[in-house]
């Protein structure tokens, strides 16, 4: 494949992982792998192995052989070799983003869209907290709980966990040097981003993300 449509290919699936998760653990999955194949390709017809001199992809393959030791020496072998072994797919992940990000100039673009997509869930969980179901009509499964579009699983808060810091990064490293305006404006919405995981009532989360804030600022 041409440049082009790798760079076309790897922007339309690194696009799409928020809402794959929210889609279900089964379409994440093949997201993730239908990346991984896309860089696996990419990588052998480029023959860039030049990332297997780096520390950081060492210590995850040494974290990897690890997790591989470990299930001969678990007490349920067959159910963990299987999970264990599965963690390549993100040492894969993590080779593709970063590659994805040095070597082509969409990634803002998806910066942009994951934010969209973050920033629905957002609203939707605030109006199913006041209204009592978000605008698909969930949010009774779990009482308190904030589903949102989740529907019958209350992870919202760990969902929003694992993208507001990335959105958060871009979001100053592009407006910072704005105008004051801008400036509050990104302050108020990663706010309302905290406020959102305090609402979910999910208290572990909620704790991990008023200490990221801490470290992050």
């Amino acid at each position: 494949m041409n440049k082009e449509l790798i760079e076309k290919t790897y922007f339309v699936l690194f696009s799409l992982i928020p809402i794959s998760i929210i889609f279900g653990p089964a379409i994440s999955l093949i997201n993730i792998l239908l990346i991984s194949f896309v860089y696996l390709t990419h990588l052998i017809s480029t023959k860039n192995f030049g990332f297997t001199k780096k520390p950081t992809f060492l210590i995850l393959v040494l974290i990897y052989f690890y997790l591989i030791f470990n299930s001969f020496i678990s007490i349920d072998f067959q159910s963990g070799i299987f999970r264990n072994f599965g963690f390549i797919r993100f040492i894969l992940l993590f080779l593709a983003i970063n590659y994805f990000f040095y070597n082509f100039n969409r990634f803002d673009k998806v910066f942009k869209i994951w934010f969209i997509i973050i920033f629905a869930v957002v609203i939707d969980s605030f109006i199913e907290f006041i209204f009592g179901r978000n605008i698909l009509g969930y949010g009774s499964a779990y009482g308190n709980r904030i589903v949102s579009f989740f529907y019958d699983e209350p992870i919202v808060g760990a969902y929003l966990n694992g993208f507001v810091f990335i959105i958060a990064g871009y979001l100053f490293k592009n407006f910072h040097e704005k105008n004051q305006t801008i400036k509050v404006s990104i302050l108020l919405i990663l706010l309302l981003f905290l406020l959102c995981v305090f609402i979910t009532g999910e208290r572990s989360n909620t704790i991990k993300m008023f200490f990221g804030f801490f470290l992050f600022f």
